[in-house]
């Protein structure tokens, strides 16, 4: 009886985590499908110049950030205490109504409220993430992060190419109702196949008020020190983004080739995140945390520091796969480290903590870098980011060392 109860729960988990991964996927990929096609949609909801474009465009890319950084500790801590498999349910589903309500959008205002109601709605990957954290055994915790990381390097890598061909069939409004009504249907599959696990829900415990929550958090020195080095890798990486093209494109005879070249080399930097992603997982699980990181790091920053000062087109092929395979360790490792400090009742709402950290780096590093380009060359931002990387790698190297080798020590 107790071998067949073992069994049943082990099945249980399986099947509920292809379903997690896929939520994960769906949601990573139906925002990228959106992102580079903002500005095509903006034109023709009415935004009549260039000028406009861009703002409205600018805008919507940033609202569900700012949203989500607020939201997700407050759906964190009612997954928490009531049901972590809702909150996955709550979240796909919001996220499959806001997207049919874009593709009805008939204005750029509208479209940008409709941004925040993403954000705020959404939270797919972290509710994803704080099931499969409350689920998986404490031995397989980074196996199971490094696998959701791969969800999101590969959404991050099908989403453009599938938004640019589907674009041209469908046109931006059916493109958004068919993304709705995938998640709609994925939506329900969650609701009737995933499994939680009673013994992961919260049991009686005392609240504690979110301040309280957060100050905890932030003064466990290691959580501090990898928060920080997070916000690091967040603003390097992010930061990258619109210098990248300009970068390239100095490096081209045709200026033409520009679109497709980063198209090319932002598809083999996610191609070999996803590959990467599950063996650092699984590297966490054998070995010391900050020695993962700070070796991601290292790798990471030389990439870009290389791709600063690159001599031809050619190079930078092998550094971005470089930069994706060393990338994928980062963000999954810090999240792994919140999980591992985390008791069950405090999970959910530790990782949106978490989470909401984490945006700080993701938009300080292209406002850097919008601001800065005015100032100085695309090799100069590359080394800035660069620095920052290898920065976070040595925090974490130099004040989390002993604390995380007596964590391992103990297990």
């Amino acid at each position: 009886m107790r071998d067949w109860l073992a069994t049943s729960m082990t099945n249980d988990w399986k099947i509920s985590f292809r379903l997690l991964w896929g939520s994960h996927f769906l949601s990573v990929l139906s925002s990228m499908v959106i992102a580079p096609l903002l500005p095509f949609y903006m034109e023709q909801l009415g935004a009549v110049d260039q000028a406009s474009i861009l703002m409205w465009s600018g805008l919507s890319l940033a609202a569900p950030a700012v949203t989500a950084a607020l939201t997700a500790p407050l759906w964190g801590r009612l997954g928490d205490r009531t049901s972590r498999k809702w909150m996955v349910v709550r979240a796909l589903l919001g996220s499959a109504l806001v997207l049919v309500a874009m593709g009805l959008a008939t204005s750029p205002f509208q479209l940008f409220i409709l941004r925040l109601l993403q954000g705020a709605l959404g939270g797919v990957v972290d509710a994803v993430g704080a099931l499969a954290a409350s689920q998986a055994k404490p031995e397989e915790q980074g196996r199971v992060r490094g696998k959701l990381e791969g969800a999101l390097a590969a959404g991050s890598m099908l989403g453009p190419l599938l938004g640019g061909m589907l674009f041209g069939w469908f046109g931006f409004n059916y493109l958004l109702l068919l993304l709705g009504g995938l998640l709609a249907l994925w939506t329900l599959l969650c609701w009737v196949g995933l499994k939680e696990s009673k013994s992961a829900l919260s049991k009686a415990v005392k609240p504690v008020g979110m301040l309280k929550q957060l100050d905890g958090l932030v003064r466990e020195r290691t959580i501090f020190i990898f928060l920080l080095a997070g916000i690091c890798a967040n603003f390097s990486l992010h930061g990258l983004l619109p210098v990248l093209p300009l970068h390239v494109k100095q490096h081209l005879t045709s200026p033409s080739q520009t679109a497709v070249w980063i198209g090319i080399l932002q598809a083999v930097n996610w191609a070999s995140a996803w590959m990467a992603s599950t063996w650092w997982g699984r590297r966490n699980d054998r070995s010391p945390v900050n020695r993962t990181y700070f070796v991601a790091s290292f790798l990471c920053s030389l990439a870009i520091l290389v791709q600063a000062f690159a001599q031809g087109i050619a190079w930078f092929i092998p550094l971005r796969i470089l930069q994706g395979f060393a990338s994928t360790a980062l963000i999954q490792s810090v999240f792994l480290m919140v999980t591992r400090a985390s008791q069950g009742e405090q999970l959910g709402e530790r990782l949106g903590f978490t989470r909401s950290t984490l945006f700080i780096g993701q938009i300080a590093g292209p406002l850097a870098s919008g601001f800065l380009g005015g100032l100085y060359s695309t090799s100069s931002i590359f080394t800035l980011h660069g620095c920052m990387m290898l920065a976070g790698g040595l925090l974490v190297l130099r004040f989390t060392a002993r604390t995380d080798l007596r964590y391992h020590l103990s297990k």
